[in-house]
């Protein structure tokens, strides 16, 4: 099947590089380009998102067949929005293959079409819950801080030395030298976009400072 992959990451310290390695892998498909986007779903509208609309641009100009994303949220994180896109595609008789969870919908004939886009939906809302509920989390941290009269961040004038930083954080080094995306690794080390930065900028160069 004559497929385009598309992969985006929210933040432009993050690799799509990933989720490239892993679609390549799936058999059955004949990848003939990679679009990869860096900014947010939340924030972008469809409409919005550059990279996004070329891809489904050459969709239409090259007769492709499918597109390939890592998963539903790659597409965008308004559940609305992105079955608005799943159907569109599919008056034009364009699959989407969803690789974490290991199917195409879109296709003719399929006879659990109804079950796997009730997936798809779930799985878009769960996503836009995760975003919002981040969000919350930090912004409610940080007003508890403010009013107990606590600093939200390092005291002023005080340095954390680059191989106590480090060494505080080696589960993220690991997680980094493995290919892992930023969202990945803040997911498993319950840590901010910053903090992976901070740890990938000094393993680069250990003259940045902290």
């Amino acid at each position: 099947m004559k497929a385009i992959l598309y992969t985006r990451v929210s933040t432009k310290d993050q690799s799509t590089l990933r989720q490239v390695n892993d679609m390549k892998k799936v058999s059955g498909f004949d990848i003939v380009k990679t679009f990869s986007e860096k900014l947010s779903g939340f924030s972008k509208r469809i409409s919005e998102r550059p990279i996004l609309q070329k891809a489904l641009q050459f969709v239409n100009d090259n007769n492709i067949e499918c597109i390939m994303v890592s998963e539903i949220s790659r597409l965008g994180r308004n559940t609305h929005e992105v079955l608005g896109l799943i159907e569109e595609l599919k008056q034009k008789g364009i699959c989407i293959y969803i690789h974490n969870i290991g199917t195409t919908i879109n296709q003719e004939n399929s006879s659990n079409e109804i079950f796997t886009k009730l997936i798809v939906t779930i799985m878009a809302d769960l996503a836009r819950l995760e975003s919002e509920q981040m969000s919350y989390r930090i912004k409610s941290g940080i007003r508890s801080r403010k009013l107990k009269g606590l600093s939200t961040g390092r005291r002023v004038g005080t340095q954390e030395s680059k191989d106590k930083f480090l060494a505080k954080h080696q589960d993220i080094q690991r997680y980094i030298d493995k290919g892992y995306s930023s969202r990945e690794i803040q997911k498993l080390c319950k840590c901010s976009p910053n903090t992976i930065k901070k740890v990938k900028d000094l393993k680069l160069d250990p003259k940045n400072k902290v």
